[in-house]
């Protein structure tokens, strides 16, 4: 028994080691900017996993990030409501995070997404970060032709509001 325990911990080591970014990227986002927030939200979703890791080993490595990215989502949207924070914008990307040439851009698509429902930044962060339609539709629980119409919306309702200035 204690071999089978130990086996479970080596994959699921190897497992934290895979999806880190994708469990830390989700999190930082719900976070905005206030880091200690962002480890505690990081350890509740990876004590999440933990309890759910046998239930996703016969998955492949795009279902498997998909199916980390819903679990965290759902973590973070259960703390979320108890903890029930006020409204706020998003802060600014920070600065070193940036590459200097990229400081126009990255603040308009900043100042562009604090004006986004938590849903849509959710999904265009989804999108910017390479997932398919596919990937987004089986993280979402829709249909992927339903990911190309909110992507289409939502950037449409991005080019209003650049359109009249921020």
């Amino acid at each position: 028994m204690e071999q089978n325990s130990r086996q479970r911990y080596e994959a699921y080591k190897a497992f934290m080691r895979r999806h880190h970014k994708v469990v830390w990227h989700v999190c930082y986002d719900f976070a905005r900017d206030n880091i200690s927030r962002c480890e505690d939200m990081v350890q509740e979703v990876w004590i999440m996993l933990w309890l759910k890791f046998d239930t996703m080993t016969c998955l492949s490595e795009w279902q498997q990030r998909a199916w980390v990215r819903k679990v965290t989502h759902n973590v973070l949207i259960d703390l979320y409501r108890k903890e029930k924070p006020p409204m706020e914008h998003l802060t600014a990307i920070p600065e070193e995070a940036i590459a200097t040439d990229d400081c126009d851009i990255a603040e308009n698509l900043d100042d562009l997404m604090a004006h986004l429902t938590t849903d849509e930044r959710h999904l265009m962060n989804m999108r910017l970060d390479g997932y398919s339609a596919e990937e987004i539709a089986t993280t979402l629980g829709i249909e992927p032709n339903a990911v190309y119409q909110q992507v289409n919306r939502i950037m449409k309702k991005m080019r209003t509001i650049y359109g009249k200035g921020l």
